[in-house]
């Protein structure tokens, strides 16, 4: 992973703290994980924007694994 991977652009953040902080919560602790086949909570994450939502990518709390979080942004 290159070091633009882990940068959150301002624009991108913005919209994330847009999202009221109770639903924020929510959307980070309810990331699917491939390897612990369920909802986990992502750590270590940087937000990306892309055409018409977030994209959060990170780590699995659990395992440590990749895990991402798409938030449609209407």
């Amino acid at each position: 992973m290159n070091k633009a991977d882990n940068v959150t652009s301002l624009k991108a953040l913005q919209a994330w703290k847009s999202i009221p902080q109770q639903l924020r919560d929510k959307l980070v602790r309810n990331v699917f994980c491939g390897n612990c086949s369920g909802a986990v909570e992502i750590v270590d994450y940087s937000i990306r924007e892309e055409k018409h939502a977030l994209l959060l990518t990170g780590k699995c709390r659990t395992c440590a694994s990749p895990v991402a979080r798409v938030v449609e942004n209407d």
